[in-house]
């Protein structure tokens, strides 16, 4: 089962409490090379709202808020150990700015140390709001980004900025990016279909020893 997740990202800047739409966060982007790649720099609310603290320890909710790197638009993984989990998301200016300097340059490396998301969602059967999907453990990932060759990388951001609200002069651009497991890791990733159907997926493949000399390597 593959997972394809549209999230409602303007509702973490101007939150309607009549619509219990999914929302989600990215809390860390880190790697390329870069030293603090994409700063957590946009503080956005979340109608997450129960009265246990979220179950994924770094979404650190205060007053229905949380710091992030950005607002998730979309996520999709088709579910199988390689497959690559597709992200975007709504940044700041200052990091598009930062990451559109990067990828005008030939890039040393395409590691991504850190990479994390939490999306939220309303089971209406029970009225409550529930986690639907976040790295389990570890807790934040470390991964590669997608390329078919040195030239199509599956990473990218937008040159035009998006407006926030008509009547809210912020602008945010989008960022596009396919991760794929880094070498010889495993995760668990927490998914959820309500409240009280969580599961987890394996991510990533671990060669042990004897199945690495048997491959010759």
């Amino acid at each position: 089962m593959g997972f394809d997740l549209a999230c409602d990202w303007k509702a973490g800047f101007v939150m309607d409490p009549a619509k219990k739409q999914r929302v989600g966060y990215m809390f860390h982007m880190n790697g390329l090379g870069m030293t603090d790649f994409l700063k957590p720099d946009i503080d956005v609310f979340t109608p997450y709202n129960s009265a246990a603290a979220p179950a994924y320890a770094n979404a650190k909710v205060t007053n229905s808020k949380v710091t992030v790197v950005g607002l998730i638009e979309h996520f999709s993984f088709a579910g199988g150990v390689g497959d690559p989990i597709c992200i975007s998301a709504y940044i700041s200016a200052e990091n598009q700015a930062q990451l559109k300097g990067k990828l005008q340059t030939t890039l040393a490396s395409t590691i991504i140390k850190q990479i994390s998301w939490w999306i939220v969602n309303f089971d209406e059967e029970v009225k409550v709001w529930f986690e639907e999907a976040y790295p389990k453990d570890p807790a934040i990932l470390a991964a590669q980004v997608n390329a078919a060759n040195k030239t199509d990388i599956r990473l990218h951001v937008s040159d035009e900025p998006t407006k926030i609200a008509a009547n809210i002069d912020v602008n945010v651009y989008n960022m596009y990016i396919e991760i794929v497991p880094a070498a010889n890791s495993t995760y668990a990733l927490q998914f959820a279909s309500s409240s009280k159907t969580p599961y987890v997926r394996n991510w990533g493949l671990k060669v042990g020893t004897n199945a690495a000399a048997a491959m010759g390597a």
